[in-house]
C-alpha cells in the first residue's frame, strides 16, 4: 500500500484543498431513506454492479474491504446479507430475512464459501469477490493476532521465544487441524473440504476451476490499491466509493522465514499457497489488460487517498476536503463524518444493519 516515489511530483500537479464550512454529510448512514430519496438512488447507480457477494478471508484486509463495501451499501439504500447475531454467516437459516417481496444486495459477513449460500443470498446476477494475500506474511500476522489479540489456546501454548519458527517448523505439536487460524485458512474459507491432502491434485484443481467460475475479482492484498481501481472498474463505481482508512492491524515485529521454514510452510499450507498462486496470475493478468492508463489511476487515486488520509486526521469539525475533477472522477469532498465511517469496524457497525435492516423489512 506504499506510495510511488513520483507521488509528491504528481500531487504538485492536481489542487486538492482543505477548507472551513459548514456542511452536511453526503452520506446519510444508518437509516431507511424515504421514497423519493430512493428513486434518487436508482438514478445515481445507474449502470453501477450493487448485487456483491464478498468472501471475508481472514486476515487479508478484509476488514477494511468490509467497511468500503458497507459505506456503498448504506449510501445507497442497499439490503445487507447478515447474521442474526455474532459476525458469522453459517448457513442460509443464519441470515436476517427479508420481507417476502424484498431481496438481499450485499453479503459481507464472515463465511465460508458455497454456492448453494451465494446463489441463495443473490441468484444468478451477482458479483462474487474475495481477496488474498501472501500465505507467508498472512500465516504470521494471523498467528501474532489470534494469540495476542483473541488467546487462541493453541497458539498460547508455542513457546515465546521463536514463536513463528516453532509454530512452522513443529505442525503436528502446535497446530494439527487441517485448518485453524494459521494453517490452510485461505483454503477453509474459500470452501476447501478439510478431507483433501496435499496429494489430491484433482480435487484441488477441481475446486479451483469452480472458484475460478464463480469469482469475477479476487483482490491481492499486497496490491491493495492496485485491487481497489481494479474492483472500481469492474463494478463501475466512483473513486469516493473506494477510500479507506486500514483498519484491523495488528502491529507484530518483522519476521522473516529462511527458505527451508517457507518450504515447510508450503507443505502444510499447501491450499493456502494455491489459492494464492492461482488468484495472484489472474490478477496480474487483469491489471495487464487494463493499459497504462490504470497505472496513472492508481496514482492519482493515491493521491487522493493520502489527502483524505491527512485530513481525517485533522479530526477538525467543519473541515473538508475537495477532490477536483479528473479524467476518473467528478468532483467530490470528504467530512470528518465521511471519515467517522471509514474508521468505523463490523463490532460497531454490524448491530446498527441490524436495528436497520428490521425497520426495512418489517
Amino acid at each position: 500500500m506504499s506510495l510511488p516515489t513520483n507521488w509528491m511530483k504528481n500531487r504538485a500537479c492536481r489542487q486538492i484543498t482543505i477548507v472551513l464550512v459548514s456542511t452536511v454529510s453526503v452520506i446519510h448512514m444508518i437509516t431507511f431513506l424515504p421514497l423519493s430519496k430512493q428513486l434518487e438512488r436508482n438514478d445515481h447507480l445507474k449502470g453501477k454492479i450493487t448485487h456483491i457477494g464478498f468472501l471475508k478471508v481472514h486476515k487479508c484486509g478484509s476488514a477494511t474491504m468490509s467497511n468500503i463495501i458497507f459505506r456503498f451499501g448504506i449510501k445507497n439504500n442497499l439490503t445487507f446479507a447478515i447474521p442474526k447475531k455474532g459476525a458469522y454467516i453459517t448457513n442460509t437459516d443464519s441470515l436476517l430475512p427479508v420481507r417476502p417481496t424484498g431481496h438481499y444486495d450485499i453479503l459481507i459477513g464472515h463465511s465460508i464459501y458455497s454456492r448453494k449460500l451465494y446463489q441463495y443470498s443473490f441468484g444468478t446476477d451477482s458479483v462474487n469477490i474475495a481477496i488474498v494475500r501472501d500465505p507467508v506474511q498472512r500465516m504470521i500476522s494471523a498467528a501474532y493476532y489470534y494469540r495476542d489479540v483473541w488467546a487462541q489456546a493453541y497458539l498460547l501454548r508455542v513457546p515465546e521465544s521463536n514463536f513463528i519458527e516453532n509454530l512452522v517448523r513443529l505442525p503436528h505439536v502446535y497446530d494439527r487441524a487441517p485448518f485453524s487460524f494459521t494453517r490452510n485458512a485461505m483454503g477453509r474459507d474459500f470452501g476447501f473440504s478439510s478431507s483433501i491432502s496435499i496429494n489430491d491434485t484433482d480435487k484441488i484443481n477441481q475446486h479451483l476451476d469452480m472458484l475460478k467460475k464463480d469469482f469475477k475479482l479476487v483482490l491481492v492484498q499486497e496490491r491493495f490499491d492496485e485491487s481497489l481501481v481494479l474492483m472500481k472498474r469492474t463494478l463501475n463505481w466512483d473513486i469516493e466509493e473506494i477510500l479507506y482508512i486500514k483498519m484491523n492491524a495488528n502491529k507484530h515485529k518483522v519476521i522473516t522465514l529462511s527458505s527451508d521454514l517457507i518450504k515447510k510452510l508450503q507443505e502444510t499450507c499447501f491450499l493456502d499457497f494455491k489459492v494464492y498462486e492461482t488468484f495472484s496470475k489472474i490478477f496480474d493478468e487483469k491489471v495487464k489488460a487494463e493499459g497504462p492508463d490504470f497505472v496513472r489511476e492508481v496514482e492519482w487515486f493515491q493521491n487522493v487517498l493520502q489527502s483524505v488520509w491527512e485530513f481525517c486526521h485533522t479530526e477538525q469539525v467543519g473541515n473538508i476536503v475537495k477532490i477536483d475533477k479528473s479524467e476518473w472522477n467528478e468532483p467530490f469532498h470528504i467530512t470528518q463524518e465521511n471519515c467517522s465511517y471509514m474508521k468505523m469496524e463490523a463490532i460497531t457497525y454490524l448491530p446498527m444493519l441490524r436495528d436497520r435492516h428490521q425497520k426495512m423489512n418489517n
